[in-house]
């Protein structure tokens, strides 16, 4: 292994229940070969560290435009902008900012400090719970994903598992697949044309890597994300699900509700999310399209929060 190896990553959560069987401590790596409109991590598509500013902690003091090297940093009565398009990601407006109200997204780490750090959590695992790999797409940094792979079933994790929406050549991911106990493979949509539409990508190679990973013999959850709107249609549902049963069943099919916590996200990176204002989706809305997959795949459920009704 190339000890210079450093992996991208934006965040590390644990006590997690969403990422897999039992608890598991999720690593979010950098990067995302898809640009899904809905996407509830934003910080995560861009490959390379950036800022984030929130307007609730900046009490306007200006610290930050005088220390920035790049002169890329400005204030206006609507608060601090940034030109994101020059920054270089230095940090040191973070470190001089009084009231921490700049945070660098994204730092490098290398796989040895990676693993020491979520093997911390084996105390908590039990035999169910484990350690997840997602992003972004995790596997566009497939050589480091590998590696700590093998360091983290050198140390007894019981459970390793990737999320990842599948886009790209089988064999990368196929080489990871004897170090790994589950795969989370997302399907979002079916049809390529509404596939392009909502997340800029075609999804043939999704698909046949979907196949293959199926053949391959590994454990596999599908996730589909219900997005009002976009992927929400009984057509689309019933359309993956008809895919799902004449080409192999998953040990799990879920359907995750959509939620609209990713506004402040947006804000933060000085963007405008179409979905800001949708609200939740109705129990009844999700438990009748888990009703329409479950005439082809019986082993589907919905997860996630629900709109309450009045």
């Amino acid at each position: 292994m190339n000890d210079n190896l450093k992996a991208k990553i934006i965040d590390i959560q644990r006590m997690s229940t969403e990422d897999g069987p039992g608890l598991r401590t999720t690593v979010f790596f950098k990067g995302c070969n898809l640009n899904c409109a809905w996407c509830h991590n934003p910080e995560s598509i861009n490959p390379t560290p950036h800022l984030n500013w929130y307007a609730v902690k900046c009490m306007g003091c200006g610290i930050c435009v005088k220390t920035c090297p790049q002169q890329v940093i400005s204030k206006d009565k609507d608060g601090i902008n940034f030109k994101r398009d020059k920054c270089i990601a230095c940090g040191k407006c973070v470190d001089a900012c009084p009231q921490g109200a700049i945070e660098l997204k994204g730092h490098y780490i290398t796989v040895d400090e990676l693993c020491k750090e979520v093997i911390k959590d084996r105390a908590y695992f039990g035999l169910k719970g484990g350690i997840t790999f997602s992003g972004g797409e995790p596997m566009l940094q497939s050589e480091i994903i590998l590696e700590l792979a093998k360091k983290l079933k050198a140390n007894k994790i019981n459970s390793v598992a990737v999320d990842t929406a599948g886009l790209y050549d089988f064999t990368i991911l196929e080489k990871i697949l004897p170090y790994i106990d589950i795969v989370l493979f997302d399907l979002k949509i079916d049809d390529n044309e509404d596939m392009k539409k909502w997340t800029n990508v075609d999804n043939t190679l999704i698909k046949e890597n979907y196949k293959k990973l199926i053949a391959s013999k590994t454990r596999v959850w599908v996730r589909t994300p219900i997005i009002p709107g976009a992927t929400d249609s009984k057509q689309n549902i019933e359309q993956i699900a008809k895919f799902i049963k004449d080409n192999g069943y998953p040990e799990r099919w879920e359907l995750c509700s959509f939620n609209n916590l990713a506004t402040d996200k947006y804000e933060r990176l000085d963007k405008k999310w179409q979905f800001a204002n949708k609200q939740l989706l109705t129990k009844e809305i999700m438990e009748s399209l888990t009703s329409i997959a479950k005439q082809y795949v019986p082993m589907t459920k919905w997860t996630g929060a629900t709109k309450i009704e009045e």
